[in-house]
């Protein structure tokens, strides 16, 4: 058994940290933050496309790496949401100021996003080409017609 005061001073030290992990979790996001972040999570879904796109034209196999990137381009775009909060509009976004003058038309858009890229992990699943095919265009449609509208055109 140890001492009392060992035990008082672990538990002291255990709360500090406790705290000071508290406080600095619950720190506020810097707009620049924000949109580095908003940029981690694009290339994220980039990268699932581009490896998905891979799979759904028979480029490489292993249909279960296709079930986990259409899953993890799902779970990735049902954070859209979150990524656009109010002033992370900094001087490198290519974000267009419509997303945030306009909310409810880009809310439908990531709406439209999230259901595609569920219907196409749905598709992934099922292992059904044609499905899988007709879904990751539905992808590829909801992905083009938000960047179209809300992101600076990209060369």
């Amino acid at each position: 058994m140890r001492p009392v005061k060992y035990r008082s001073t672990l538990a002291i030290t255990a709360a500090v940290i406790s705290i000071a992990v508290s406080l600095s979790a619950g720190a506020d996001t810097t707009p620049q933050d924000a949109s580095d972040y908003r940029k981690s999570v694009m290339t994220t879904l980039k990268g699932h496309i581009g490896a998905s796109s891979m799979h759904v034209r028979g480029l490489v196999d292993g249909q279960e790496f296709l079930v986990k990137h259409a899953n993890g381009l799902a779970n990735g775009v049902s954070e859209l949401q979150h990524l656009f909060p109010a002033g992370s509009n900094v001087e490198d976004s290519d974000a267009l100021p419509v997303i945030w003058e306009n909310p409810e038309e880009f809310e439908a858009a990531i709406d439209k996003a999230v259901a595609a890229t569920q219907k196409f992990a749905a598709a992934a699943e099922s292992g059904d080409k044609e499905a899988i095919s007709g879904a990751f265009r539905e992808v590829g449609g909801s992905c083009r017609g938000c960047h179209d509208t809300f992101r600076v055109p990209q060369d």
